[in-house]
């Protein structure tokens, strides 16, 4: 467990495709990644009995206490403020309004580690202080803020793909992300450690490269959060639904027992656990980082743990991932309805998204 690094201090996977996949109702138990937290929220919002929000790191888990305890103890606009939605120059201040809230161990984590929330908690992880750098030092060598600005404000596709094709899709642009998506600079910089330990793809650029090509081509720019965080370091007019105003306020609502933070191993949990436990599972990309025989065991261990009908819904990035043959007959896919939802994911790096139900 890694108690000082948090990788990613924002989630970056489509929690609009999330929660169509999983069709959340107030009957489910659903185990979730934490990551950066953001999902775990979208999930706990959409009003399930409960939610089991696992991560190996605790400061992963640290981070997610913090952001529920910011809900529900400051007014939405310090909220937005403490958390680096806004400028502050009293983070130290709304910190300690914050730190009433958190678990001891939790209290002590962040006071030894203040200079996390000095950009804002939601900037403080590996991934996000990368994006930073990105956007504020690297992007401006091959396009002015202008030109990023107008390729944000696309809703007419046939508008946005001649303007790439004629302005962004520069000579410098091409040069500078090559550089920034190779493989060396994001396992030294970005990615967490054992994220590429499986990834044969030696081409990771040209990979990221062409997936940002099509998704330029196929999905309007404006009123993505995501593109709009990478390109220029902010939200812009819209943000993940818990930080808007009513996702705010449902994490207001939010019970101590709907929210069961759990630091650990997936597999030692999972394990753990009983029979027909959980309806839902958000797994992210849990299985990046997986081989193939712990890939087959943790299969082995969701479905065991599923209750019948259950879904179960994760990204793959760079390491193609599914469900063993040999359990096959244990898991029925809808292919139109799962990539309908993969056309409109708003994150263009991963490679698919899938969601299985569970046969028993």
């Amino acid at each position: 467990m890694n108690s000082g690094i948090i990788n990613y201090s924002q989630c970056w996977e489509d929690p609009d495709i999330l929660l169509a996949a999983l069709k959340i109702n107030s009957d489910d138990k659903v185990l979730s990644i934490t990551s950066g937290g953001d999902n775990t929220f979208v999930i706990l919002i959409a009003g399930p009995s409960e939610v089991v929000s696992i991560d190996m790191n605790i400061a992963q888990s640290y981070l997610l206490e913090l952001k529920i305890a910011a809900a529900q103890s400051l007014p939405y606009d310090k909220y937005l403020e403490f958390l680096g939605v806004r400028r502050s120059k009293q983070r130290a201040v709304l910190f300690e309004k914050v730190r009433s809230r958190l678990s001891d161990k939790a209290a002590v984590w962040w006071s030894d580690h203040a200079g996390l929330l000095e950009p804002g908690p939601i900037r403080c992880g590996r991934f996000e202080r990368f994006i930073d750098i990105f956007a504020r030092y690297i992007l401006p060598l091959a396009h002015r803020k202008k030109a990023v600005a107008r390729l944000l404000s696309f809703d007419d596709l046939e508008e946005q793909r001649a303007f790439v094709s004629e302005k962004w899709d520069s000579r410098a642009w091409r040069l500078i992300f090559k550089l920034i998506t190779s493989r060396f600079i994001l396992k030294r910089y970005a990615r967490q450690r054992g994220m590429f330990r499986y990834t044969e793809k030696e081409t990771v650029a040209d990979i990221y490269r062409k997936r940002l090509e099509q998704h330029l081509i196929s999905m309007p720019t404006k009123g993505n959060y995501f593109l709009h965080y990478i390109l220029t370091g902010e939200y812009g007019e819209a943000l993940p639904p818990y930080l808007d105003v009513n996702g705010y306020n449902r994490l207001r609502t939010i019970s101590s027992p709907a929210l069961n933070i759990t630091t650990g191993s997936i597999f030692s949990y999972l394990r753990s656990m009983p029979d027909n436990t959980f309806s839902k599972y958000n797994l992210s990309d849990v299985f990046e980082a997986l081989s193939s025989s712990e890939n087959d065991e943790l299969w082995e261990q969701i479905i065991r743990t599923a209750k019948p009908g259950a879904v179960v819904s994760y990204w793959n990035n760079l390491v193609e991932r599914s469900y063993p043959a040999h359990l096959s007959s244990k898991i029925k896919t809808d292919d139109i309805f799962v990539d309908r939802l993969r056309s409109k994911d708003r994150v263009f790096f991963y490679d698919s998204f899938h969601a299985h139900t569970i046969i028993k």
